[in-house]
């Protein structure tokens, strides 16, 4: 039989049409934002995929698809293995278990592209976009130095898997836990992060805290029902491993959301020790009764500096103010001073707990 005719050829080919344009655009993609290994991987092993299916005749030529096929295979074999680990590990709760589609993508790619796109279209602030990029590269840069690679529970978010009754939470262990205290920091717009959950982490160490990152929908919408179902029951789970203390932290909407659920953590049965609120606060929150630390931008347009300033001043001697000329993501791009920050407050409460 001719290759050409052969059954397969006309599937394969009119398959190859429609994998083609996907997996040049990724190949594009990849180069465009300098994509990671594993980004590199999936990329070349689409555009040889493709390739083999377009190529006639089909059937002297399929080893090239298996090339393809095989080194996509490869990168997500390889991805499922190694992209967790138990200091920076990614559960399901509130039952154990964990999401192996989180680990099939590194987190800075599908970041970064996501980053450019906003950008493209003008959908941020320009006073708030500034140095954006070169912030959040340099960020994933410091989490694969440090960490390898890591699971993202922003995979799963943006599939609408997260419920309260079942949502991916990063939980990242410090050397020598503290086996009674912990951190946990609610997300904001676009969904869980593992990068900003690390960079709080850094923090953290400083008081050996666990800390702990839940996830509702990409909207970060933690003032709704939702929101503060997955805030208790994340609490429990925390309960349930010894956790007596916590400080509630918050980036963005998730610092609103912090602001406004700080009442449900007493509930809880664990103590509330403050509340860590980044580039973020909600104005019409009643004040809490406990130590907040504010870390506002100057120049941040999405949450007025302005706005955060009133709420310290409402709160009085218990808040205390921290700012940085920066827009928005001051916890990208004055990432030290910020971590400098909330790990010096840190150690003042514990300072004073131990008195």
């Amino acid at each position: 039989m001719n290759a050409s005719r052969h059954p397969l050829s006309r599937w394969a080919f009119a398959l190859g049409l429609v994998t083609a344009p996907v997996t040049f655009g990724l190949f594009v993609l990849a180069a465009c934002i300098g994509a990671s290994a594993s980004g590199w991987g999936y990329a070349l092993g689409g555009v040889l995929l493709s390739l083999g299916l377009l190529t006639k005749p089909w059937r002297t030529r399929r080893g090239l698809s298996r090339a393809g096929l095989g080194l996509i295979v490869a990168v997500a074999a390889v991805r499922l293995a190694v992209a967790d680990s138990p200091r920076v590990h990614t559960e399901q709760l509130p039952a154990a278990g964990t999401r192996y589609l989180n680990r099939l993508v590194d987190e800075r790619d599908g970041t970064l592209v996501a980053a450019h796109a906003l950008l493209r279209a003008r959908r941020l602030p320009a006073s708030d976009a500034a140095g954006f990029l070169p912030a959040l590269e340099s960020a994933f840069a410091r989490l694969a130095r440090e960490e390898g690679p890591v699971a993202t529970p922003a995979i799963a978010t943006w599939l609408g898997l997260q419920s309260p009754e079942s949502f991916d939470a990063v939980v990242i262990t410090p050397e020598h836990p503290s086996p009674d205290t912990a951190v946990v920091m609610l997300h904001g717009f676009a969904g869980n992060f593992t990068v900003y959950c690390w960079q709080l982490a850094q923090a953290a160490r400083a008081i050996s805290a666990t800390t702990v990152c839940p996830s509702v929908g990409p909207s970060g919408a933690w003032w709704t029902a939702d929101g503060a179902r997955t805030l208790e029951r994340t609490l429990a789970w925390l309960k349930g491993r010894g956790i007596r203390r916590v400080y509630l932290a918050g980036l963005s909407n998730g610092a609103m959301g912090a602001h406004v659920l700080s009442s449900r953590v007493a509930s809880s049965g664990i103590e509330l020790r403050g509340l860590v609120l980044i580039s973020g606060a909600e104005r019409r929150a009643s004040a809490p009764a406990v130590p907040v630390l504010l870390v506002q931008g100057t120049r941040d347009t999405m949450m007025p500096a302005r706005l955060a300033r009133d709420v310290a001043a409402r709160m009085g001697k218990r808040a205390t103010w921290f700012e940085v000329d920066s827009g928005h993501f001051a916890f990208l791009d004055r990432h030290a001073a910020c971590e400098e920050a909330i790990r010096a407050w840190l150690l003042r409460q514990e300072g004073r707990a131990s008195r």
